[in-house]
Order: C-alpha cells, then sequence, then structure tokens
C-alpha cells in the first residue's frame, strides 16, 4: 500500500459537478469511519463523533486488540447509536494463537459486525496469509461470534481491489467463503491503485453486499488538497451519483479515516487521511468532513 499518485483530472474527472447531495437517494448505501480508538479516543474526539452523529446514524471501524478497552469502547458507541464494526486484524502467517485471540474480544465486546483480518494477501506486514488457513480462521471465528452474538454480521476478507486481491478472493470463494461471511469487504484506494472493484463484483456475483472498508483521498501526497478530498467524498459516496455510493452491489462506504495523525501533515508519511486535522489540529474539520455530514443526513 505504498504507491504514487495519479492526475487529479484522471483520478477524480474534470467534468462539470454531478447531482446535489439533496437529490432523494436511488441507493441505501450506508457509511461509516475508520477511528483509531486506542490511540485517539478521548473527550475532543467524541465529541466529533457526537457531531457526526447528529447528522445521521453511521458505523465506526476500528482495531480490536486488547479487550478491556475494546469492551468500554464498543459500550460508548452503543451508548451513542453508533455501529461498530469490530475488525479482528491479524498480521501474522501462522495461525497460532488465532482462537484465544478471537474468544478474548467476543467474550466482552458486543458489536453488530465482526472484520475478519486486514488484507491478508498483502506482503506490507508479511504476508501473505495462505488461503486454506485464512479459511480455517474466519470458520472458527464465524461459529464463536454467532454462538455467543446470533445477529451480528460477519465481514471478510478485507482485500484490495487489486489482481492479486481478486486471485486471493476467488480461493477464498471456492473454498466457501461465502457460507461463512454476510458480506464481502474490500478496500478501494485511487493513491495505491486498488480500484478493480468491477473484479471484485465479477468474483462475488452478487451473492453478497459489498463493504468497502476503507476508502478515501489523502490531502498529503494526492493532488488537489482538501478541495479534491471534498470532491472525492462527492464523486464517489453519493447515493444518486457517486460511483460508489450510486452501485447497488455496495452496502456500506467506510471513509479512511475520521482525523489525520499528525499535524502539520507530512507529506510521504501516509498521513492526511482524515477529515478533521486530529488532536493536533484541535480536530479542526476539513471541506471534505461537511460533505460526509451531508450524505449522513441525505434521504433514503
Amino acid at each position: 500500500m505504498r504507491f504514487a499518485s495519479i492526475g487529479l483530472c484522471l483520478a477524480l474527472g474534470c467534468s462539470s459537478p454531478r447531482g446535489a447531495t439533496s437529490t432523494p437517494a436511488t441507493n441505501a448505501v450506508e457509511f461509516g469511519v475508520c477511528f483509531h480508538h486506542h490511540e485517539e479516543y478521548n473527550a475532543a474526539a467524541a465529541k466529533v463523533l457526537d457531531d457526526l452523529r447528529s447528522a445521521g446514524p453511521f458505523w465506526i471501524r476500528g482495531d480490536f486488540q486488547h479487550p478491556d478497552t475494546d469492551a468500554v469502547f464498543a459500550k460508548d458507541m452503543r451508548s451513542k447509536q453508533i455501529n461498530v464494526l469490530a475488525l479482528l486484524p491479524w498480521y501474522k502467517k501462522s495461525r497460532d494463537g488465532w482462537e484465544t485471540y478471537v474468544e478474548s474480544e467476543i467474550a466482552v465486546v458486543d458489536a453488530p459486525a465482526w472484520e475478519i483480518t486486514n488484507e491478508p494477501e498483502m506482503p506490507w506486514w508479511g504476508g501473505p496469509i495462505a488461503a486454506d488457513d485464512y479459511m480455517t480462521m474466519l470458520k472458527h471465528a464465524s461459529a464463536a461470534i454467532k454462538a455467543r452474538h446470533p445477529h451480528a454480521q460477519i465481514i471478510g476478507p478485507a482485500v484490495g481491489a487489486t489482481a492479486e486481491g481478486i486471485a486471493y478472493l476467488s480461493k477464498l470463494i471456492d473454498a466457501g467463503l461465502l457460507d461463512y461471511v454476510d458480506g464481502v469487504s474490500v478496500h478501494y484506494y485511487i493513491f495505491h491503485k486498488n480500484t478493480d472493484l468491477e473484479g471484485i463484483k465479477r468474483v462475488v456475483a452478487g451473492r453478497k453486499p459489498l463493504w468497502i472498508t476503507e476508502t478515501g483521498w489523502t490531502t498529503a501526497d494526492q493532488p488537489g488538497g482538501e478541495e479534491a478530498q471534498h470532491k472525492y467524498v462527492h464523486d464517489y459516496y453519493d447515493r444518486t451519483s457517486g460511483l460508489l455510493g450510486s452501485d447497488p452491489a455496495v452496502r456500506v462506504i467506510f471513509n479512511y479515516e475520521l482525523n489525520d495523525d499528525r499535524y502539520p501533515v507530512p507529506a510521504g508519511k501516509d498521513d492526511g487521511w482524515g477529515l478533521t486535522r486530529g488532536a493536533q489540529g484541535q480536530y479542526k474539520p476539513k471541506q471534505a468532513y461537511a460533505q460526509l455530514k451531508a450524505l449522513l443526513g441525505q434521504k433514503r
């Protein structure tokens, strides 16, 4: 996930703006944000979440790796009526310890949806996880979660929308993936050249809804800054006209991420994805933040 960007006109198009967000929506896609709750959940960040929630319902996705603090966070989100997608990341090729890890989380966390691993086919973390091993992990996690939380949704495998991700997903589907998930998750980035959603759709073939659990525009390393990020959120997320948001195959879109990690945002550090400037920038909203709020309030 470390690639150079492409030009603004090529990425977003240079045509006039498409339909306004006040137009009645034609697709029922939901929205969410990625949020690193272990590092950034504090009183000020909670106010940002409350402000978003005032516009409409949304999902929040975070790494669940510390059961005690995860349980508190999930409970707080439930009180705010914010839906949690609890990601169970696993950056190891070996399955050793997986079952214990899953059990430790689901014993104390009650979340409406769980995502099984993150980018298991990618080499950036030392991967991939072998497809057969992934299926073993998924089968265990699905059974364990459903036993404790029968109504929870199981989402996976969070592959990139690339040739490698599609090939990996195809192997998983051949091995029975769709029998164990309620939705297929995928990551879509122009910056990282993960954009072959049509290839993902071909192998899924409408049998499960797609959850785009990461997508976004970095104001640090892509051209156009905040204006381009705002345009991306509109042109890609809008339920009526957005490239992703109007696609009936897509169920949920998560913006990566809610807050920047640093301010000022340094170039070349895979930062600047946030809709706010983060704690160091006093959570000042970028232009795209208001666009997401408008989409949350859009009639479905």
